[in-house]
């Protein structure tokens, strides 16, 4: 007869129904102390015998706890490393931003907001994505938008124009057109583009010739349309368009920087 006092009783507290033999899928722990209450996995591959009985504090349970703990720090630790390698989480500081610019080579601007500046880091450590047109009008686009830009890029094409035909034509269109009023709030300002050839520096002093076909324009909604960019984005915008134009490409840009 089977002493109800064992674990071996059907009827007792030792039985098949005792916790430890039960799965724990239906726990979700919510720290590191429940994970190791909870989860406790070497104890469970432990024969139940009493021979393989530990007490509360003993060499085996100290054990399992450091080994526990070390787990845990071990999974932070390669969480961490992640989360501050990839800005596409909300552990990413500002710290881990300022790491990574300097690392890929980016302008660190601390006026810019985290969010801005993870996107950038994720539009430079993707480029580029393995697009085989990485030259070509969209693609230009698609990474001045991705880095914060809201620009459009138009390329010059046939019939081909001069950033000053682009500007007479907005000026035109917009002050004297056939529904336009010129009521006590108009003003006559004018349309004003810069260049961006080869230096990083504003006001760059450059022409492409006759050789319309070696030009771009960057603007706004419209051909002609100007763009707001906040003025303390100025340097990184135009160091952006020289490393994704062609080398021999010059681009005007139709942009207020404020």
């Amino acid at each position: 007869m089977i002493d109800e006092n064992t674990q071996h009783g059907l009827d007792t507290s030792y039985s098949l129904s005792t916790e430890h033999k039960l799965p724990y899928s239906v726990f979700q722990p919510d720290d590191a102390n429940q994970i190791i209450e909870l989860f406790n996995l070497v104890n469970q591959l432990y024969p139940t015998g009493r021979a393989w009985y530990g007490t509360e504090g003993g060499v085996f349970d100290n054990l399992h706890g450091a080994l526990n703990v070390s787990f845990l720090r071990v999974i932070e630790s390669y969480k961490a490393l992640i989360n501050s390698s990839i800005p596409d989480n909300d552990d990413f500081s500002v710290d881990d931003a300022r790491f990574l610019e300097y690392k890929y080579g980016l302008i660190t601007n601390e006026a810019v907001s985290l969010p801005l500046r993870r996107s950038a880091l994720a539009r430079k450590i993707g480029y580029p994505n393995d697009i085989k047109a990485r030259q070509s009008k969209s693609f230009i686009e698609n990474q001045l938008r991705l880095a914060g830009f809201d620009v459009t890029v138009y390329e010059n094409t046939l019939p081909y124009r001069t950033p000053q035909e682009i500007a007479a034509l907005v000026i035109d269109e917009t002050q004297h057109g056939d529904t336009t009023q010129h009521s006590d709030s108009t003003y006559h300002g004018s349309v004003t583009f810069d260049v961006i050839a080869n230096k990083i520096e504003p006001g760059e002093s450059y022409g492409v010739g006759n050789n319309l076909w070696a030009s771009f324009f960057i603007g706004g909604d419209a051909l002609g349309d100007v763009a707001i960019i906040p003025l303390a984005r100025q340097r990184e915008f135009r160091e952006l368009v020289l490393k994704l134009k062609p080398a021999h490409l010059a681009a005007y840009i139709f942009i207020n920087f404020v």
